[in-house]
């Protein structure tokens, strides 16, 4: 085919050089750009200075536009519009990054940012200086948290609260940690000689008086304290989901996975022997029927192996699946008798693994704990769909009302519960049903408010179920990660970190654990710090510091 033009064509434009400024840069270039047109001798229009100081106008108007002044920062924000100014937010920028990303935490991390930023020269940065700083913060952070307890404590209605349970070990003393599931409101916080049910009574009764809040659930694994504690305070206990996966995982993953590498490594021993007896005496011989019969028997014995593995991890993980108030597959409301049938189902497939097996004694008391814990989540279920009956009995809904309760909105303020906490691929799953239950509320011919209403119920049913203590679980490992951060944790500075968790943390709705569980506001408590609380003072010209002694002696004599 002839080409009927030899000429290249190009439409596109190039793309201009990207060119990067410092920001101490921009401000030399700002100032004398607001110069050059605030002379009155010499004034030059916008175009003339920008063409002057060889920057595009609508760059300099970008860079002009972008210095937002609030009256509280005013002078800050000037001073940091400066040459001199931009060099110390950089400074300090990079100072802050150095410390907390690669720094130790505490004491040192502190000394190491007042030193990198240059701002030891106005502030004392001793370890006694920033020592006294620290008691200072964290004696103000406590009683923070003790005067804004009381203050919200008088202001709120009693009410009943689901609260999961648990200790963190460091060395021989176990820490007693409490949180409200819902609002992440930590309870309790405290190291103690033991874990009893009477010390956790002990503990744990005056801080709920002093709330103004008593025990309605508890979530935890099965210890015996716990359980106990529970029973005697009138609660009632919920054996938590995950823990019960974990007795499984220690009963039967260590024994199976060893199992199929003991055959794995036999088959792959076997193929090399069956590959040299080929090379040697070739495939009619009578050792080649041998060697492949051999392999033939350890393939299928380590398909076997690896088939009774994978049984026994997918059914452990439809546990998750199965323990939810309704039916992830269809939306219904499921019921406790059905709930338990198909948790029989998933352990009968993992006892009849466990048999083939031939797993040891130890790991058939750990199945047997598994499925007395079973048990007890199947009466909590039990519990809870008699007080979920209740509960729309005091709605007071007519019967085509409490139909639409019960089949649109508590299923869907369920998922929204959830959602949060669901993987990708769980979210995907359930999106179509999500969005069927979303349709059917707002094709309901029910007026807005009542909508709206039922909704609100609908949440608090939602969220009167519960199954896992995670929330727990993760401030345990943040405990854990402070007690070695900061070498130990005394009693001031772990009552510290839990108002900080209580009155400063927020979620991604902007709200912290005290707003959410007092539903009322409260002060913040950067800025309290920040009022009330005195910084070091400039540092001190020691004694030994000749360097510093010469200075101040050459400058009194020259003055």
């Amino acid at each position: 085919m002839p080409i009927a033009s030899t000429t290249q064509t190009q439409n596109a434009t190039k793309n201009r050089i990207r060119i990067s400024r410092s920001r101490p840069a921009i401000a030399n270039k700002v100032i004398s750009f607001q110069e050059l047109t605030s002379l009155k001798k010499t004034k030059m229009s916008e175009r003339e200075a920008t063409a002057l100081l060889e920057i595009p106008r609508s760059t300099m108007q970008s860079w002009t536009s972008q210095k937002v002044v609030q009256e509280d920062f005013f002078e800050l924000t000037e001073f940091i519009s400066t040459p001199g100014g931009q060099k110390f937010l950089q400074r300090v920028v990079m100072a802050a990054y150095q410390s907390i990303h690669f720094g130790c935490g505490g004491i040192r991390s502190m000394q190491e940012f007042l030193e990198l930023s240059c701002l030891h020269l106005f502030v004392a940065s001793s370890e006694g200086a920033l020592q006294n700083f620290s008691v200072r913060c964290e004696s103000f952070i406590v009683n923070f948290g003790m005067d804004e307890e009381k203050r919200l404590a008088e202001k709120m209605k009693s009410k009943k609260i689901t609260a999961a349970l648990d200790e963190m070990f460091r060395r021989r003393y176990p820490c007693l940690v409490a949180i409200e599931i819902v609002s992440g409101y930590i309870l309790l916080e405290k190291f103690t000689e033991d874990r009893t049910a009477e010390t956790w009574k002990k503990e744990l009764q005056p801080r709920l008086d002093k709330l103004n809040v008593s025990l309605d659930q508890v979530v935890s694994d099965l210890c015996g304290g716990i359980r106990t504690c529970t029973r005697e305070m009138g609660a009632n206990h919920v054996p938590e989901l995950f823990h019960v996966q974990h007795e499984i995982t220690k009963a039967t993953a260590g024994a199976l996975n060893s199992q199929e590498r003991e055959f794995s490594v036999a088959l792959a021993e076997s193929e090399e022997k069956l590959t040299k007896i080929i090379q040697k005496y070739g495939e009619k011989s009578e050792k080649f029927r041998e060697a492949q019969g051999i392999r033939n028997l350890r393939q299928f014995g380590y398909e076997r192996r690896k088939e009774r593995r994978l049984k026994v991890k997918a059914a452990k993980k439809e546990f998750g699946k199965i323990h939810h108030p309704i039916d992830l597959r269809t939306g219904k409301l499921q019921t406790a008798e059905q709930i338990k049938e198909r948790f029989d189902d998933q352990l009968k497939i993992i006892e009849q693994c466990a048999e083939e097996a031939d797993l040891s004694k130890s790991s058939r008391k750990r199945l047997a704990k598994a499925r007395r814990a079973f048990d007890g989540i199947v009466e909590y279920l039990k519990y809870f769909f008699i007080w979920y009956a209740a509960f729309i009995s005091t709605l007071k809904l007519d019967s085509e009302q409490a139909l639409f309760f019960q089949e649109v909105i508590f299923p869907l303020s369920y998922l929204k519960m959830i959602w949060r906490r669901l993987s990708r691929e769980e979210k995907e799953g359930l999106k179509g049903l999500k969005e069927y239950f979303e349709g059917k509320l707002h094709a309901a011919t029910y007026s807005e408010p009542m909508k709206l209403g039922l909704m609100i119920k609908g949440q608090e049913c939602a969220e009167k179920f519960q199954r896992s203590s995670s929330c727990v679980e993760g401030r345990n490992g943040m405990l854990s990660l402070y007690h070695h951060r900061f070498h130990r944790l005394n009693e001031r500075g772990i009552k510290a970190l839990t108002v900080v968790h209580n009155f400063h943390i927020k979620r991604e709705d902007g709200t912290t654990a005290a707003e959410r569980f007092f539903n009322q506001s409260h002060r913040n408590l950067f800025e309290s710090l920040v009022e009330n609380v005195r910084i070091p003072g400039g540092p001190r010209v020691q004694n030994h510091d000749i360097t510093r002694r010469l200075n101040g002696w050459a400058k009194r004599r020259s003055a």
